[in-house]
C-alpha cells in the first residue's frame, strides 16, 4: 500500500509539469500526453527503481520523449492520418510569446528539449544531464548552441 501512496503522491505533484515539457519538446500536444501517460505506466510499473532514483520526474521525461519520437517516427512511416481534430486535448497553456513558441518549434529536439528543461522545469545541468543520458558538458553545448539559434531567430540576446 506504502509504494502506491508514495506513487500517486509523485504523480500529483509532477504529472502536470512532465506533461507541459513533454509537450513543449514533441512539439504536439496529443502525442505529449499519450507519451506522458505510457512513461508514468512505466514508472509505476518500475517505482520501487524508479523512485529510488535522484531525478524520478527525468526519468520520466526522458521516457515520454523517447516514445514520443518512435510513435512520431512509426507515423511517418505507416502514412497515417494524424488523429481527429476533435480529439479531446490535454489543458497545456501555450507560450504567451508567439515569436519564441515560433523560433523554439524550429530548434532541434535535442536543443529544444535542453532549454525546456532548463527554463520551464528550473531544472540543473546535472539533473537535465541525468534524465537525457548525456554529460553535463553535451547539456551545456545543446543548450548554448540553441540559444544563439534562438537569439538568431527573435534577432536578441536570449
Amino acid at each position: 500500500m506504502e509504494r502506491e501512496s508514495v506513487f500517486e503522491d509523485f504523480y500529483r505533484a509532477e504529472r502536470t509539469t512532465i506533461l507541459r515539457a513533454v509537450v513543449y519538446a514533441l512539439e504536439d500536444a496529443d502525442l505529449g500526453a499519450e507519451a506522458t501517460d505510457e512513461a508514468l505506466a512505466r514508472a509505476y510499473e518500475r517505482w520501487d527503481d524508479v523512485g529510488a532514483m535522484a531525478n524520478p520526474a527525468g526519468w520520466v521525461f526522458r521516457v515520454a520523449v523517447n516514445h514520443g519520437r518512435n510513435r512520431h517516427r512509426r507515423r511517418l512511416l505507416e502514412r497515417r492520418k494524424p488523429p481527429p481534430p476533435d480529439r479531446d486535448r490535454p489543458d497545456v497553456e501555450a507560450i504567451a510569446d508567439p515569436a519564441l513558441a515560433q523560433a523554439l518549434a524550429r530548434l532541434p529536439l535535442d536543443q529544444r528539449t535542453v532549454i525546456v528543461l532548463r527554463f520551464h522545469l528550473d531544472w540543473s545541468i546535472d539533473a537535465i544531464a541525468e534524465s537525457l543520458g548525456c554529460a553535463p558538458g553535451t547539456v551545456k553545448s545543446r543548450l548554448h548552441r540553441g540559444l544563439q539559434r534562438l537569439g538568431s531567430m527573435l534577432e536578441a540576446p536570449v
